[in-house]
């Protein structure tokens, strides 16, 4: 996938430069405060507070502080193994100005990142390489989400977080419009057009997913868990696993008895 050569946080002040030069490395940074320009290959970028930049290795790269500000950045600095990684964000070879839209949980993982990258404890550099990736995900997220209105996303996630936090109960589309002072089929609309699913779509995914955890790794029954998970009865429940999983549930019992 690709190789931390160097992890880094940065306090400067107004006058600070990077002379241009041709990067060996890939370089993702974050911008905690302040601000700053970034010329990449003869494209100029601004970048604020909350920003994330990608440029990859092979760039032509100058930079500058804005002359008035000090500004402090998070950096991770890696090369791109052979034949690529399965992030399109890396994959592409290009850079990316993506606007945070979820600034202090990506100042929290950077800090943690720095924090990991200088204690050098037992496997630290797994630890760090898994928080690059969840970042550069949060990133590519970011990046398709930009094309959505503010309001619009704002109203998915707040459907989103309800749903998590209140998957165990009955849940119907009507209740979710009521949350957000919407009709029905705007909320389905809407829903569907940012995240690909409907609201009861997602929903049965998020409760799937903690029946196939709860399948596994606990003692409990088919219809324990069914019930448990706000099923109205476990025949629905067994044929929605088996759509969105692709075999049943009582799959899962007969590998414990094997086991």
């Amino acid at each position: 996938m690709f190789d931390l050569d160097s992890v880094l946080v940065e306090e400067v002040g107004p006058d600070w430069t990077k002379a241009e030069s041709v990067m060996e490395f890939d370089v993702f940074l974050f911008v905690e405060s302040g601000c700053l320009t970034y010329c990449i290959d003869g494209h100029r970028l601004s970048l604020t507070k909350g920003d994330l930049l990608y440029f990859p290795g092979g760039s032509l790269r100058y930079a500058t502080g804005d002359g008035v500000h000090d500004h402090q950045k998070y950096a991770a600095i890696f090369r791109v193994n052979p034949g690529g990684t399965s992030i399109p964000l890396l994959d592409n070879r290009r850079y990316h100005l993506v606007r945070s839209r979820n600034y202090d949980y990506v100042k929290q993982r950077f800090s943690l990142l720095v924090q990991q990258w200088l204690g050098k404890l037992p496997h630290y550099e797994t630890i760090c390489k898994g928080i690059v990736v969840e970042l550069l995900g949060i990133a590519e997220r970011e990046m398709e989400n930009a094309r959505f209105p503010a309001k619009k996303l704002s109203l998915v996630t707040e459907i989103q977080h309800y749903i998590l936090a209140h998957y165990r109960e009955q849940i119907r589309i009507e209740l979710l419009a009521e949350l957000v002072d919407r009709t029905p089929n705007y909320v389905t609309k809407i829903f569907r057009e940012v995240t690909g699913h409907t609201p009861i779509g997602y929903l049965h995914q998020v409760r799937i997913t903690a029946a196939r955890e709860l399948l596994v790794n606990s003692s409990m029954t088919i219809g324990q868990i069914a019930d448990l998970l706000g099923f109205c009865d476990q025949s629905y429940f067994n044929r929605v696993y088996k759509k969105m999983m692709g075999y049943p549930p009582s799959s899962h019992l007969k590998e414990k008895r094997a086991d």
